[in-house]
This record gives structure tokens, C-alpha cells and sequence, in this order.
């Protein structure tokens, strides 16, 4: 056994789970280590979706108020890409779709998986699965999020070097769109050459992404 669960607790339930750990763990050295406390947010999956116009070579972002910024800054508006939680639902990728038709009234003409990578593992346990959307950014927003939930939601459309100078100013501070960028800067220019030489079919895969 490479690590020995000794106890579990639930310590808070609400929109967030809060749970204590007691166990303990093999080490490099191939020793077990001592027991240790830890706690783990349980929150569950979740989705973000770069959307990007390669022939116009323009960005979709949305920007809405986040308790933790403001709770920190006092600078609660915060740039994002569109996404949103999974709560449960296997299929991530149809999530995605919902979350981005939800946030912005777009329907990507594809729709694919990126990566997953997790939010901060020393104390979640939540995944964020990265898809890319391709999209035409001359279709203005039509949707700013569920009313029901109180949701409040703008969405921009903005030039991809005035995405990296926003994020070069701080004004874009958040790591989905950090890490986002990053993968979307590494891989335009072959998304460009994809788009605009007409060789791939515009149509969003429905598949369930693993």
C-alpha cells in the first residue's frame, strides 16, 4: 500500500465539501511516513472553454463577480474564460456546450478537449477539463448567464494581442485564461492554417470526452 487511509471526515457540507484526512503515505525512500492531518475541498469538475475566431483572430471571454477576488482585492469583476461545473454529469463535453450557450448565446462550430489539469491538488480535489471552441466572432452575444441562479455575466470579444497586453497589465489575473492563452499562443498558428484553408469539417463533436 503506497498510502493508509486511517480516517475520513465530513467536516462541512454546502455548495463546497470539506473533508479530514488522517493517513499515512510511502516515501521516496520507500519508508512509510508519519501520520499526517490534511483537508481536501471537494468540489467536483468542471469546464473552460478557450473560444477563439482563428480567421479573425479575436477571443471570447466572459466577466462576472467572483466572491474570492473580491474577498481578496476587493476587485471582485473578474475576466474569465466561459465555464462552469460538471455536478456529476459524466459527459464534460456537453457541459461545456451548455456552459458556453448559457454564458454567451454561442454555439462553437467545433468543440474540442484539450486537457485536464487540477486547480491546486495540495488542497482540492477538483479537475478542470480545457476545451477549445472555434467560433465567429461577428455573431454578437445573445445570452449573460441563468437569471435563475442570479447570474450576471458580460461577454467581450477582443483581438488575442490585446488578451496577452491585459494579461501583461494584470487586468486578466485569472489561471484558466493565463493557462489558456498560453496553450491557444502556443497553437495559432497552425489553428489559423486549419481553419482558413477550409480542410476541417465545422461541426461540433458530440462525443463524451475521457
Amino acid at each position: 500500500m503506497d498510502v493508509e487511509v486511517i480516517e475520513t471526515k465530513e467536516v462541512y457540507r454546502g455548495f463546497f465539501r470539506l473533508f479530514k484526512v488522517m493517513l499515512r503515505y510511502r516515501r521516496f525512500d520507500g519508508q512509510m511516513s508519519g501520520t499526517v492531518v490534511l483537508e481536501a475541498l471537494e468540489r467536483g469538475d468542471g469546464v473552460a472553454i478557450i473560444l477563439y475566431d482563428p480567421i479573425r483572430d479575436k477571443v471570447g471571454l466572459v466577466q462576472q463577480f467572483r466572491i474570492g477576488a473580491h474577498l481578496r482585492e476587493n476587485r471582485g469583476w473578474v475576466t474569465e474564460l466561459a465555464a462552469g461545473a460538471c455536478q456529476g454529469r459524466a459527459d464534460v463535453k456537453a457541459v461545456a456546450l451548455k456552459e458556453i450557450q448559457e454564458e454567451t448565446g454561442w454555439t462553437p462550430s467545433v468543440l474540442e478537449h484539450i486537457n485536464t489539469f487540477y486547480i491546486s491538488p495540495s488542497g482540492t480535489t477538483e479537475r478542470i477539463h480545457l476545451f477549445l471552441g472555434i467560433f465567429d466572432s461577428t455573431v454578437p452575444p445573445s445570452a449573460s448567464g441563468v437569471r435563475e441562479e442570479e447570474e450576471d455575466i458580460r461577454t467581450i470579444c477582443i483581438p488575442f494581442s490585446e488578451v496577452l497586453e491585459m494579461m501583461a497589465q494584470g487586468e486578466i489575473n485569472a489561471g484558466s485564461v493565463i493557462l489558456g492563452m498560453q496553450w491557444l499562443q502556443i497553437n495559432r498558428q497552425s489553428l489559423q492554417q486549419r481553419f482558413s484553408s477550409g480542410g476541417d469539417p465545422l461541426a461540433v463533436d458530440s462525443r463524451p470526452c475521457r
